[in-house]
């Protein structure tokens, strides 16, 4: 039982780990503190709403160019790069609230700096996904999946809370100063390893390199079956949208904080309990029955006729989400080629961005029609159904052992 941290002994993974684990602490209270600024600016829920489309559009296009460059260009003076553009915004922002306090910034020009992070967001991750599997052995891959996913965990549950902490004390530029000092620190350890193999330019940025990642990803059932059995769980059992709502069932506004953290407590547990994972190598089969569970655990969380029944569901399906999480990052890790690994990382960023967001779309829109907990309900038996199709349609994708499979 336990995390298996062995990849952190190796000194240029873990200088990256730590800068990469702070940098994404400060940017998720930079995530709670810009929708807060847009909405006291403008006191308009529709603006607010906007903002996940602002943020969107940019990364699915970041993605889908970043990861051409990731492949053409030094991937970790490109990780700086975005650092530095990243930290360049966020400290704009922080100065605009703290000399227009107790105003804000016009919100169009919120709406712009929510667009240039995404922007940013979408040329960074490609390159970090490809660098960091070349500073570690094929042998530790799922363990640095795991500690990945305990980085995100961390910051999607420790980020938000500290921003609440500060915005409610000292104003939202204590937020986006913060997140400026962690981008300064991130930039420093990014540089500091010594032994980061040197960049071998591969493959021109164009249009064409975009195409040439498409056509592997789709000739390689395994890569097929990650993107699509995550685009169908989440698409029909992704609720956030709906915690609102869900929260003025079981008591008010007090409970929903605790419905956006249940899935993140779960996700935590399963990090931390990770190590009884190392030993399994049908990982698609474990990604299916994981993202089943999802949808299944999600079933109950629609049913649930109280919050404590709600919460346990929300954390096991958390549980489930994390154990897909990191087998997925592991057949990416140990099945694309080095010179395509930017490129099939923005593919992998767009489903993962897509799922959710046409999740939270088609059940809000179905909620409309047949009431929060029974579209919950109702669209999680689908995803259930579409989780067992794409078990059935992708046999590759079911039988993937990585004992046995090779980029």
């Amino acid at each position: 039982m336990g995390m298996d941290l062995s990849p952190l002994r190796r000194r240029d993974f873990r200088l990256l780990y730590i800068g990469q684990f702070v940098s994404f602490f400060g940017s998720m209270m930079s995530y709670v503190a810009m929708p807060y600024i847009l909405y006291q600016a403008t006191k308009s829920t529709l603006l607010t709403g906007l903002l996940g489309v602002i943020q969107l559009v940019p990364s699915v296009v970041g993605g889908l160019f970043g990861g051409a460059l990731a492949d053409a260009v030094d991937r970790r003076r490109l990780i700086v790069f975005c650092e530095l553009g990243m930290a360049g915004i966020v400290l704009a922002m922080g100065v605009a609230c703290a000399v227009l306090k107790p105003g804000y910034p016009g919100p169009w020009w919120i709406l712009l700096a929510s667009a240039g992070l995404s922007i940013f967001n979408g040329f960074h991750r490609p390159a970090l996904e490809a660098l960091t599997p070349r500073l570690v052995p094929r042998e530790e891959l799922p363990a640095v999946g795991v500690l990945s996913s305990l980085r995100g965990n961390v910051g999607m549950i420790g980020g938000p809370a500290v921003a609440g902490i500060l915005i409610s004390t000292g104003g939202a530029d204590w937020a986006f100063f913060f997140d400026f000092a962690t981008f300064v620190i991130c930039v420093a350890a990014v540089l500091a390893p010594r032994n980061v193999p040197s960049h071998e330019r591969r493959s021109a940025f164009s249009v064409s390199a975009v195409h040439e990642g498409f056509k592997y990803a789709m000739s390689r059932p395994e890569l097929i079956g990650t993107y699509v059995v995550d685009i169908v769980a989440m698409t029909f059992s992704m609720p956030n949208l709906l915690f609102p709502a869900v929260a003025e069932l079981f008591g008010g506004p007090s409970k929903l904080g605790w419905l956006h953290s249940g899935i993140s407590i779960g996700a935590l547990m399963a990090t931390l309990l990770s190590r009884w994972m190392t030993g399994w190598t049908r990982h698609g089969l474990v990604i299916l029955w994981a993202a089943g569970s999802w949808s299944i655990f999600m079933i109950g969380f629609g049913l649930a006729s109280n919050f404590i029944v709600a919460m346990m569901f929300l954390i096991l399906a958390g549980f489930a989400d994390m154990i897909s999480a990191v087998f997925r990052q592991t057949i990416w890790n140990q099945t694309i080629p080095d010179n395509l690994r930017g490129r099939l990382a923005g593919i992998e960023m767009i489903s993962y961005l897509s799922g959710p967001m046409l999740g939270n779309t088609q059940l809000g829109l179905m909620s409309q029609f047949q009431g929060v907990q029974r579209a919950i309900t109702f669209s999680s038996v689908i995803g259930v159904v579409g989780v067992g199709s794409v078990a059935a349609w992708l046999k590759g994708f079911r039988t993937y052992d990585s004992k046995t499979h090779r980029p």
